[in-house]
């Protein structure tokens, strides 16, 4: 898999850096698209990982954008990154 950045992170909590090292993490060590999407659902269930950020699949990739902490209900317009399997 291959983990793309495609802007900057913006650190409007301090959450925010930690949860995405450890989903950078999740990511590399997943070996293929099913083992991802289980890792990331079970990270989504016990951090607030919905709430700093927005994300979903294509057909052969991951991609994930932040979401304002002043409004969660609306997201930055381009990708914080994407994972291409």
């Amino acid at each position: 898999m291959e983990v793309r950045f495609e802007t900057m992170l913006c650190m409007w909590d301090d959450k925010i850096p930690e949860m995405l090292l450890i989903l950078i993490n999740i990511i590399t060590l997943a070996r293929n698209e099913d083992e991802l999407r289980e890792s990331i659902r079970k990270f989504a269930e016990t951090n607030e990982l919905d709430k700093f950020f927005a994300y979903g699949y294509g057909s052969h990739h991951f991609y994930m954008h932040q979401r304002y902490t002043s409004n969660p209900d609306m997201i930055l317009a381009n990708r914080l990154l994407s994972v291409h399997f």
